[in-house]
């Protein structure tokens, strides 16, 4: 698909676009490679891929570089494993630069400070492309509140514990309604608290083929983030 963008550099913009990842006599290249680490489907990792391109492209050609999502910078550690294809072949002939990866150092105002430079990415990645990033690979997903994740899915239990304090009222013998009612309700519970802690760890992506945990940055980068510059 053709991307529709304000180019300032379309000679650099077309060696980027143009570098293949992926080597041509290689049985298992980069990018199936990526997709089998990374539990990605290989149409996702193509996704991946080509935004990673528009970033490095952003790196290059703005003042203060670019900030990648998590998606885009398992991407980047990837290639930097790559370290001949990186560093002999990618940034001399095809950026003609050099391009570090700068790690966040963490704490709240590094956290901040690459946030800010996140969200000034995706405004030049607006301005450049003259679209939005698309959001399964850009979008930076927060965790939720906890209690706002435990009331929600505590929500789905409540019919049963109405049934259940019903029954307590109602029965004969309420000292056994009300010791069945306690019980169950300890059950769900203990369940509510087990499944809010799991499951505000878990990202699903319909191009992935499993869930992925998506607690901090990405691989070597910090709690913050990571950025780029030459």
């Amino acid at each position: 698909m053709e991307t529709k963008m304000v180019l300032q550099d379309e000679s650099l913009w077309n060696r980027i676009h143009g570098f293949s990842l992926d080597a041509p006599d290689a049985d298992f290249p980069f990018s199936k490679k990526l997709a089998k680490e990374e539990n990605w489907s290989l149409d996702f990792c193509q996704k991946a891929i080509e935004e990673y391109k528009k970033f490095v492209y952003l790196c290059c050609i703005l003042p203060n570089g670019a900030s990648p999502s998590k998606i885009v910078d398992k991407v980047w550690h990837m290639h930097l494993i790559y370290t001949q294809n990186y560093w002999e072949e990618f940034c001399p002939h095809v950026l003609k630069r050099a391009l570090h990866h700068h790690p966040s150092k963490g704490g709240p105002t590094e956290k901040d400070k690459h946030q800010n430079w996140f969200e000034d990415t995706l405004q030049n990645y607006r301005k450049v492309f003259q679209q939005e990033a698309p959001k399964e690979i850009w979008k930076e997903l927060r965790k939720k509140s906890d209690w706002k994740s435990w009331l929600k899915k505590t929500v789905f239990f409540s019919p049963v514990l109405l049934v259940l304090l019903l029954y307590s009222c109602t029965d004969g013998t309420g000292f056994t309604g009300l010791l069945v009612t306690a019980v169950v309700f300890a059950i769900i519970f203990i369940l509510s608290v087990i499944s809010s802690i799991v499951g505000d760890h878990d990202v699903s992506n319909p191009d992935k083929k499993d869930k992925q945990n998506n607690d901090g940055g990405g691989s070597g980068c910090g709690g913050g983030g990571s950025g780029c510059s030459g």
